[in-house]
């Protein structure tokens, strides 16, 4: 008898009890294989029940999951690509995978637990399962949208994904807006207004990716007063809190430009301009989560008047990934930031012009189970 086949027999020979006990503590890569091991394992893993108790088990051994896929679509929006994070560590030419999933969305809001939330061509909100291929649409919220704005994340206490809505109106007494928060919950199918008239507006792209870390989803507002801050929101409790920004320094213009987590730390990204009319990209880390006295600057990049750059995901202890946009021309890079050195990187099996839509990380999740 072959090595497998001895290997297979002593599987079959574990006691029920002990597989459910051992299986949802594996990563997902490895049950999607062990899927195959028999009829048995394949409806066990792919039960709502064995997908519910892994996703609490996976999320509570690892609750600032670092993406592990990146998600790039064609130019004409017609052909959706996975590649994986991993390949970068080692390689400057990767392969891309095609999802072979007719594409519903028009841009990603989200990321959370392997689901997306994106808009699709006619603006409606929707979640989506690329590797499952699975949609689910978002039903409206009973509230006129005035440039919304949307954050998506995975409430462990309750076991339930949602969905957060920041409305923004124009306030009649000043020229700014007042923000209110609406949250939807993916368990009830139903929205609810949280949270209304919180003195702030947002100063943000209105597409921008929201990071989720802690439980929190965090934007980048401004509050009436004119002052930059982190407007965080907690998925458990409902209610929000602010975290302070890094001490701006003496630049002739300058902004804050992106929020993200990289190897599960909140990062801010500066834009400024210096005295020298160059442009440059500074990089905040907090050190320590809640605490604005640990952001450290992390590194700077230089720019010319050509060239943005758009941070995605660390992918080892010094390199950051980067989409590079030059003369309307998306390039991705890998950015040393112990030696500042740029390494191009050459995107295989998709097409030849595309667009990077944003990370999401591999996991079981199933939207049926909510249904």
């Amino acid at each position: 008898m072959s090595d497998s086949a001895n290997q297979m027999c002593a599987l079959n020979q574990l006691p029920h009890d002990l597989i459910e006990s051992i299986l949802p503590l594996l990563p997902p890569k490895s049950l999607g294989r062990f899927k195959s091991v028999s009829k048995g394992w394949n409806s066990l893993i792919s039960s709502p029940s064995f997908i519910k108790s892994h996703i609490l088990n996976y999320t509570k051994n690892n609750p600032n999951l670092n993406p592990t896929h990146l998600i790039l679509v064609s130019e004409d929006c017609e052909s959706l690509y996975s590649l994986e994070l991993a390949q970068l560590n080692t390689l400057t030419t990767v392969t891309a995978k095609s999802l072979n999933f007719q594409v519903p969305m028009f841009q990603i809001l989200g990321s959370c637990n392997g689901l997306l939330l994106c808009y699709d061509f006619d603006y409606n909100l929707c979640l989506v399962n690329p590797i499952a291929r699975m949609t689910f649409e978002v039903p409206e919220s009973g509230r006129e949208r005035h440039n919304d704005l949307y954050g998506f994340g995975y409430d462990s206490s309750t076991d339930d994904y949602k969905v957060i809505s920041i409305s923004r109106m124009s306030d009649s007494n000043s020229d700014s807006y007042s923000i209110f928060v609406s949250v939807y919950s993916l368990r009830n199918n139903s929205w609810n207004m949280s949270l209304s008239n919180l003195p702030y507006y947002v100063d943000c792209p209105e597409l921008s990716r929201v990071p989720l870390l802690n439980n929190n989803l965090h934007w980048l507002v401004t509050t009436r007063q004119l002052k930059d801050t982190i407007f965080v929101f907690s998925l458990a409790d409902e209610k929000f809190h602010e975290i302070g920004l890094p001490d701006s320094t003496n630049y002739v213009q300058w902004d804050f430009s992106e929020l993200r987590v990289l190897d599960g730390k909140l990062v801010v990204v500066m834009r400024a301009k210096t005295y020298a009319s160059e442009w440059i990209n500074e990089l905040w880390v907090m050190e320590e989560y809640g605490v604005p006295e640990s952001w450290t600057k992390r590194c700077v990049l230089e720019e010319d008047m050509r060239t943005e750059f758009e941070f995605f995901a660390q992918v080892s202890n010094r390199d950051i990934l980067l989409a590079t946009k030059c003369m309307d021309e998306i390039s991705i890079s890998k950015y040393d930031m112990d030696e500042k050195r740029f390494t191009s990187i050459t995107v295989e099996g998709c097409q030849e012009e595309f667009l990077v839509y944003g990370t999401y990380v591999e996991t079981l999740e199933s939207l049926e189970r909510f249904r």
